[in-house]
């Protein structure tokens, strides 16, 4: 006798309970006889429209709601299977699936359509409400349909790549939900709604078992789990409700609700699958909700759903419990023979919940799926490449990843482990260990660790590990990420981790390893400052190629983390750990005080120092397109607008000072005014007139691009236009207001475009780049910490200046113009200079910053016209707060003048130059407006304005290929000039200059005279010492 499918019995359950509520979405309601009908008469229409399809594949792109059912039954009872598209592929994801399944019709609704324009790349695609569900049932017969016929093809979630499609008959589905309702069901009889994705396996049992029972399938919004307001509401109205996750989601709802500041009603049954369940998560869940009952689900989609089961308890093992009723798990080796019981082996499943295999890869279904047969029975079989071994219980006990074992020295390593007593530390929140291996290196030991706090020292969490770890299982390498990459699934994404930064160079000099703990945290903050790892003691930070701004860094990561200031002077000459070691100690200021917990005080909307200042300029500015800061960035191979879209969006909601609005008036911003569906990309075409465009011209983009202007008052203070040339490459052009945004921002708008980007190809919607701290946060850092110190900046400034103009400063002749029309002329200097340049700061024991500074003074005093005139310095203050990947305006104003002897040499100059700019650096904060009111109350500021500027630029990221695109990003350098004359150094393998000028001073053979002599004279520099 034929066993029914599961769509015959739900049908003779509509017929015996037709007014029974069968389906319920947020309130609206189908009963079973509805649900019976409506099913039928889809079957019939589908049959009829498509009758040269029988048994063809439909894909199936339909949003949580009462439809849903409805079509999957329908199809089903139609002969057809279904495949499932999900609203987290991206297009070019759902296309690959459509070609790979051979799907005949794509199953949608019009909004879905009319959103992803899916009727524009794919051939037949049918709308549900273009068919009239009132219409009368026809009465002709549906098809037979088999036990081994396909039911669906379910595509795992790879992250690179095509998918693999798994076939799944009728077969395993019905055994998979016999056993779900009569053997795990039964032991709670708790409501479990549908709040999976029907790409997942977890949908399966969601969906179908309540309607098997006769029961109400209660279905969810799209990604409840993501928005646990909408999820623990629903089981406020439903208190004997269960939950289906994966245990990193169960994690983040855990945190949720024991941060959430109002009463919870939780679930009573959680089932955990997808990922290992972690002893510490188990027992976590025990503590916040005792009574709540834990079910360890195992299995992968190949296998339906699961394939092994077991209640967790408090306190005792975690396992996978033992097989499914009517199945068997055997622990083979690698000729898939039985291992002696305690031994290891790959865990194998088998039995009727066994898949039929991948379609269109029969090489990978010989590999992965295999017959068995025993006592004259025969069953499929499925290989997890999960590693286990059963205990004297005889349950299952996981191991790992056959692929992620790892070995060092011949040592086994357990990750798992090694994550759990990291999270043991204070205020780590989620780890994961990693084991890597480059071609000339032994493998190591990498920690991922998640951290809301950024004073954490990982000489304090070496030591932690060492006390309770042998030492091959201590990580030798440890990154801090704002959150675990995760795909669609909620499972980790390993692929999408940062790989660690490179091996220490050769120096020259051998590596020396830490004596006590205080080099190794200065090795700790060398490596995280410098980008280097295996750092030693003697290593110095000019030999590392250490900059100013990661000399800032390392400073400020001292205070913060050992309680000691450390001056410029002393940190120069003393630029190894192993000499700061024994001044360190020296220098102890208990009185440091840390403001940077505190909570983002939205009331308040205060402006920076540095807003406050930019926002006078562009008041008083006749050009106030000067003050934006403009980049670009080159997309090179197939565009992808949905994805670029997309990842703007999330930074922007990931960073609110760019969504502020500013009351000009009263000089104040609202940060998170505008939302981000406010962003417009103005797309325009162009022709083969700009395909040839290159780099350099690139950067005169904006003279003939018609760029929407910034208007504080009434627009978002950050726009783009996206150019789209020939022979696939496109720009992105994008303009910030310098209020919110500065150059050392476009460095981090692009790691983070660049993570966003990965996150959508990965499906990984739910990914946020967010720390909690906010640019509004750094404003407040700034007014608490003015009382503590701008007195002292206040009385090294005035001292400063007051100095200057005994020196012979003397600025007076220069007269302010309402406008000054200016032009750019870029040379460079070659790649053989650069790097002798790049040697000779080290030999100086100084930084390229000091070498360019101290040429370009050189260069002003060789000219009568800027004898005696002080030079304005942009400097940053970002490194001198916590958050250093914040995006925003951090950039105040330095003045330097040095009167230079006809006599002195260049090392003479450079070693004054450096005294001076450390002390300067020292006090980079004073806000340069109220350092002019100081001035122009004394009378000075004739003397002290100054004309030129000299501003040294952080390099641009190299460019990224992604997904058979290729990202660039470059900085388009403002034509109108500020200053009469301004000297950008852009870092670089080659060194790329520019001079900015006002035509009314110069014209461009005065400037090219200029880039002659200044490149002169750094070979001069360089040669002649």
């Amino acid at each position: 006798m034929k066993k029914k499918l599961l769509f015959e019995v739900i049908s003779e359950i509509a017929s015996k309970n037709p007014e029974k509520i069968a389906v319920n979405f947020c309130g609206n309601t189908l009963i079973y006889s509805q649900l019976e009908q409506q099913s039928d008469l889809l079957a019939h229409y589908l049959l009829s429209k498509y009758p040269m399809h029988r048994k063809g594949k439909i894909a199936i792109y339909i949003e949580p709601g009462l439809i849903l059912p409805v079509a999957l039954l329908a199809i089903l009872k139609a002969g057809f299977s279904y495949v499932p598209i999900s609203h987290f592929y991206p297009i070019e994801r759902m296309a690959k699936i459509l070609d790979d399944s051979s799907a005949f019709l794509l199953l949608s609704t019009r909004s879905i359509i009319n959103k992803t324009g899916l009727d524009t790349w794919f051939h037949s695609v049918l709308a549900l409400e273009d068919i009239d569900f009132s219409a009368p049932t026809n009465t002709g017969c549906l098809p037979t349909v088999f036990s081994n016929d396909l039911a669906y093809i379910l595509y795992t979630s790879g992250s690179t790549g095509i998918p693999k499609g798994v076939a799944i008959e009728h077969r395993n589905l019905s055994y998979y939900l016999d056993w779900f309702n009569q053997d795990l069901w039964s032991q709670t009889q708790a409501l479990l709604p549908l709040t999976s994705s029907l790409s997942f396996a977890a949908a399966v049992a969601q969906i179908y078992a309540p309607l098997l029972r006769g029961d109400t399938l209660h279905i969810l919004p799209a990604d409840s789990l993501y928005e646990p307001e909408v999820l623990f509401n629903w089981y406020q109205q439903y208190s004997n409700g269960a939950i289906y996750c994966v245990p990193t989601i169960w994690d983040e709802l855990l945190n949720y609700i024991i941060n959430t500041d109002h009463s919870i009603t939780f679930p009573k049954v959680v089932f955990l699958s997808g990922e290992p369940v972690s002893y510490d998560l188990k027992e976590r869940t025990f503590q916040q909700l005792p009574g709540v009952r834990i079910f360890n689900l195992y299995g992968p989609t190949e296998t339906t759903a699961n394939g092994t089961f077991t209640e967790l308890e408090k306190e005792k093992p975690v396992t996978l419990g033992k097989a499914l009723r009517g199945s068997e798990i055997i622990i083979a080796n690698d000729d898939l023979q039985s291992v002696p019981a305690g031994q290891s082996g790959e865990i194998c499943i088998i039995g009727e919940g066994v898949a039929r295999g991948y379609i269109n890869l029969e090489s990978l279904t010989k590999q992965c799926f295999f017959n068995y047969t025993t006592e004259n029975v025969f069953s499929r079989g499925y290989r997890t490449g999960d590693l286990g071994k059963v205990n004297s219980q005889g349950e299952i006990i996981y191991l790992g990843r056959i692929d992620r074992q790892m070995k060092i020295n011949g040592v086994r390593i357990e990750p798992a482990e090694i994550e759990r007593v990291l999270r043991q530390f204070p205020d780590i929140n989620k780890a994961l260990v990693c084991l890597l291996s480059e071609k000339t290196d032994q493998p190591y030991l990498v920690a991922y660790l998640v951290s809301q706090e950024k004073h954490i020292s990982i000489s304090e969490i070496r030591l932690f590990l060492q006390k309770r770890l042998p030492g091959v299982m201590v990580p030798s390498h440890y990154i801090f990420i704002e959150t675990l990459p995760k795909l669609p699934n909620g499972k980790l994404d390993i692929n999408r981790l940062p790989l660690p930064c490179p091996v220490r160079p050769e120096l020259g000099y051998p590596c020396v390893k830490a004596a006590s703990n205080l080099q190794q945290d200065l090795i700790d903050i060398w490596q995280e400052a410098l980008g280097f790892r295996e750092l030693g003691i003697h290593d110095n930070f000019f030999d590392l190629g250490g900059n100013s701004l990661q000399a800032i860094q390392v400073r400020q990561i001292i205070r913060r983390r050992l309680l000691h200031d450390v001056n410029y002077s002393l940190f120069f000459d003393n630029a190894t750990p192993y000499l700061l070691s024994y001044i360190i100690p020296d220098y102890l200021n208990d009185r440091i005080t840390d403001f940077s917990g505190d909570e983002i005080d939205k009331r308040g909307c205060l402006l920076s120092y540095e807003q406050n200042y930019f926002l006078m300029l562009d008041q008083i500015s006749p050009d106030p397109t000067s003050y934006y800061i403009n980049f670009y960035l080159i997309i090179n191979g197939e565009l992808n607008n949905s994805a670029i879209e997309w990842s703007l969006k999330r930074i922007l909601e990931c960073n609110s000072v760019l969504r502020s609005y500013f009351d000009l008036d009263e000089f104040s911003r609202i940060e998170e005014n505008y939302s981000v569906e406010m962003i417009q990309i103005l797309q325009q075409v162009y022709t083969s007139s700009l395909d040839l465009i290159d780099e350099m011209d690139i950067k005169h983009l904006l003279n003939f691009v018609d760029f929407p202007k910034v208007d504080l008052e009434q627009t978002l203070p950050i726009s783009f236009k996206l150019l789209s040339l020939e022979k696939q490459k496109n720009i992105l052009l994008v303009s910030a207001h310098h209020v919110v945004f500065d150059h050392d921002s476009i460095n981090l708008f692009f790691n983070q475009f660049i993570n966003y980007m990965r996150a959508y190809i990965a499906g990984d919607f739910h990914y946020k780049l967010v720390n909690g701290i906010q640019y509004q946060q750094y404003c407040q850092w700034q007014k608490k910490i003015k009382p503590i110190r701008y007195q002292q900046e206040q009385k090294f400034w005035v001292k400063t200046m007051e100095d200057y103009l005994l020196a012979g400063a003397d600025a007076s002749e220069f007269r302010t113009t309402e406008e000054i029309k200016g032009e750019n002329h870029w040379f460079s200097i070659s790649v053989e200079l650069t790097l002798a340049l790049t040697q000779f700061a080290k030999k100086q024991k100084t930084t390229l910053f000091i070498c360019m500074l101290t040429a370009f003074n050189k260069l002003l005093k060789c000219t009568f016209r800027y004898k005696n005139s002080a030079i304005g310095i942009p400097v940053s203050n970002r490194m001198l707060y916590e958050d250093i990947s914040l995006l925003g305006c951090f950039v105040n104003m330095v003045t330097y003048y040095d009167v230079i002897n006809p006599h002195d040499s260049f090392k003479t100059m450079l070693l004054r130059c450096q005294q001076r700019m450390n002390t300067i650096l020292d006090n980079q904060m004073f806000p340069y407006d109220e350092l002019i009111n100081e001035v122009r109350a004394k009378g000075w500021n004739e003397k002290l304005r100054f004309p030129v500027c000299f501003n040294y630029l952080s390099s641009m990221p190299e460019r990224i290929c992604l997904d058979s695109c290729e990202y660039q990003i470059g900085y388009i350098m403002n034509k109108q000039a500020r200053f009469e004359l301004t000297l950008s150094v852009n870092e670089g393998k080659s060194f790329s200059l520019c001079f900015n000028y006002a035509k009314n001073v110069f014209n461009i053979d005065e400037i090219k005279e200029l880039s002659e002599k200044y490149h002169s004279l750094l070979s001069e520099m360089i040669f002649n010492e």
